[in-house]
C-alpha cells in the first residue's frame, strides 16, 4: 500500500485525508439537525451518522453526475460535496452552533464490561483494518463484481451503461460500495486496491458502534456494550468485515434506520423520522437485498401512525427521504433495462430444512455462542408478546425488522449464510437485551462466578476471532513485507470462491 516513490506516498496521504473528510464533513449539519430532535443525542451517534451520510452523499452525487454525463474527476466529485456541507456548516455556525451535542447522563455500568468491550473493539477492529489494508481484493464477488465495476468507472470516468454489450447485468447493482472504490482511486491518483477497501471496512466496523447506540436506546448502556462484544465475537462478522463486500455496510444503514425509527416512535420527531428515511434509502443504495427490509421499515412506521406514536408529517418526511435517496437508481434500472434489480438470488438452491431454520445454533462455526443467545432471545420475545401483546416494546421493533427478513432468507436464499449479515447486528441487540433480563434472575453469587467465566471465554474467543479475521496468515509469516506482486500471486492461487 505504501510502497513506491515519495510522490506516491504523498498521494496516499492525500487520499487518506480526503477519505477522512468524507466521514467528518457532515458532522456540523448532523449536529444541527439532531439538536432539533425532541430526544437527546450523543456525540457518538452524531459521528456514526455523519460517517454514513458522508459516504452516502458522496456516492449519490457521483450517481447523479454519471446519469447527467458529467465525467468523473476528483474536482468534479469533491466540489459539489464540499459545497453542500460547507453551506450546512455555515448554517450551523450562524444559527445553530449553540445546539451542540451533549452526552445525556447514563446509568453506571460494570467497569469490567466496558473495559472488556474496549479491548475487544480495539483488537478485533485492528485485525480487520490490517487485513483490509494488507491484502488486495481476494473474495470472489469483490474481485469479479465490485472491483471490476470500480475499475470500469475509474478508467471510463462514468457509470456503467446498463445496455453495454458483453458486460454482466450486475451493473444494475446499487453502487455505493463500487463508487466508494472509484472515489478512492481518484483520490489516490491510481487504482490503489488496498486503500479502496477502507471505506466499506470502516462502515462494516461502524456496525459495532450502531449496535451500541441501539442497545442503549432500546434497553440501557449495559445492553449496548454486551451487543458490541457479542457482534465482535461472532465469527461470521470477523470473516467478512474486511472483505470489501456490501453486506455489512448495508447492515450499518439498516441498524441506523431501525434506531431512528425507534426514536421517532418515542417522541414523534420529524428529524428522527427524516434520518430513518435517509438511512434506509442509503441501505437500498448500498445493496438491493435490503428491499424486503425497506418494506418492513415502512410497516413499522405505519404501525406508529396507527397507534398515534407518529404523525403524518413524520411518516411523509421519512418516506420522502427514502425515495429521494433510493428511487433514482431503481428508476434508471427500470427505464433503461426494464428490471428493478438483477435476478441474482438463486432461489432454487435454497434449503427448506430444519438445519437452516435453526441456523444460528446448527452452525457454531459462523455464530458461536452468540447464535444460542439469539435463538433464546427470539423465543423469549415471542413468548412475552404472546402473553402481553404490546407493539411499543424494544423487542417488537427488532422482531418486525428481522423475523420476516429471516423468513425471506430461509425460503429464497438459505444456500448462503453470509446473507444473514444483513440483519445479524439487530439480532445481536435483541440477544443482549434479553440476556440481561435472564441475568437478573440469577442469584448474586452465581452472577459473580458467571461474570469471570464470561470474561475468560470472551478473551479466549477474541484470540480465535483475531485469527480468522486475518487471511493467508502463513503467507504473512513467511514474508510479512511481501511485494504487491507476491500478494497478488497468493490471492490468485487461493481465491475464495464463495
Amino acid at each position: 500500500m505504501f510502497g513506491g516513490s515519495t510522490e506516491v506516498f504523498m498521494q496516499i496521504l492525500l487520499a487518506l485525508f480526503l477519505i477522512a473528510l468524507v466521514f467528518i464533513a457532515p458532522y456540523p449539519v448532523v449536529v444541527w439537525l439532531l439538536g432539533r430532535s425532541p430526544l437527546a443525542a450523543s456525540r457518538g451517534l452524531a459521528v456514526l451518522l455523519a460517517a454514513g451520510v458522508g459516504v452516502g452523499v458522496l456516492t449519490w452525487l457521483m450517481m447523479v453526475e454519471g446519469m447527467l454525463g458529467i465525467p468523473y474527476t476528483l474536482p468534479a466529485i469533491l466540489i459539489p460535496f464540499v459545497l453542500i456541507f460547507a453551506l450546512g456548516t455555515f448554517v450551523w455556525w450562524r444559527g445553530g452552533r449553540t445546539r451542540t451535542m451533549t452526552s445525556p447522563p447514563e446509568p453506571a455500568i460494570s467497569p469490567l464490561l466496558s473495559r472488556l468491550g474496549w479491548a475487544v473493539i480495539t483488537l478485533v477492529g485492528a485485525a480487520v483494518l490490517f487485513n483490509a489494508l494488507y491484502w488486495p481484493f481476494y473474495k470472489a464477488d469483490a474481485v469479479g463484481i465490485y472491483a471490476d465495476q470500480a475499475h470500469f468507472m475509474y478508467f471510463t470516468g462514468g457509470l456503467i451503461p446498463l445496455s453495454l454489450p458483453n458486460y454482466s447485468y450486475y451493473q444494475a447493482y446499487p453502487m455505493l460500495v463500487q463508487l466508494s472504490y472509484t472515489f478512492t482511486y481518484f483520490a489516490a491518483a491510481s487504482e490503489n486496491v488496498y486503500l479502496a477497501k477502507l471505506i466499506p471496512t470502516l462502515l462494516g466496523l461502524g456496525c459495532l458502534g450502531v449496535v451500541y447506540m441501539l442497545g442503549k436506546a432500546l434497553y440501557n448502556p449495559t445492553a449496548g456494550w454486551l451487543a458490541v462484544i457479542l457482534l465482535a465475537l461472532t465469527p461470521l462478522f470477523g470473516r467478512w468485515a474486511s472483505s470489501g463486500y456490501a453486506d455489512l455496510p448495508m447492515a450499518f444503514y439498516y441498524v441506523l434506520a431501525a434506531l431512528f425509527a425507534w426514536r421517532a416512535w418515542q417522541a414523534d420527531g420529524w428529524v428522527d423520522a427524516l434520518f430513518s428515511g435517509i438511512a434506509i434509502g442509503l441501505g437500498a443504495w448500498t445493496k438491493n437485498a435490503i428491499l424486503p427490509g425497506m418494506a418492513l421499515w415502512f410497516v413499522y412506521l405505519l404501525l406508529g401512525l396507527l397507534m398515534k406514536r407518529l404523525t403524518w408529517r413524520s411518516l411523509l418526511a421519512a418516506s420522502a427521504a427514502a425515495l429521494v435517496v433510493a428511487a433514482p437508481w431503481y428508476i434508471r434500472n427500470v427505464v433503461e433495462a426494464g428490471l428493478l434489480m438483477p435476478a441474482t438470488v438463486w432461489s432454487e438452491q435454497a434449503g427448506w430444512t430444519l438445519e437452516n431454520l435453526l441456523v444460528f445454533i446448527t452452525h457454531p462455526e459462523n455464530f458461536a455462542f452468540t447464535g444460542w443467545l439469539i435463538v433464546t432471545a427470539g423465543a423469549l420475545a415471542l413468548v412475552n408478546f404472546a402473553r402481553e401483546p404490546r407493539l411499543n416494546t424494544p423487542s417488537i421493533l427488532i422482531l418486525v425488522f428481522t423475523l420476516p427478513f429471516f423468513g425471506f432468507w430461509w425460503v429464497l436464499a438459505s444456500y448462503d449464510r453470509r446473507f444473514l449479515l444483513y440483519f445479524l447486528p439487530l439480532l445481536v441487540v435483541l440477544a443482549a437485551g434479553n440476556s440481561l433480563l435472564l441475568w437478573q434472575r440469577i442469584p448474586a453469587s452465581g452472577q459473580r462466578l458467571l461474570r469471570w467465566g464470561f470474561t475468560i471465554a470472551a478473551l479466549a474467543m477474541t484470540v480465535y476471532i483475531l485469527s480468522i479475521s486475518i487471511d493467508y496468515k502463513n503467507a504473512i509469516l513467511r514474508d510479512p513485507f511481501m511485494s504487491d506482486a507476491a500478494k497478488q500471486e497468493v490471492v490468485k492461487s487461493t481465491l475464495d470462491d464463495e
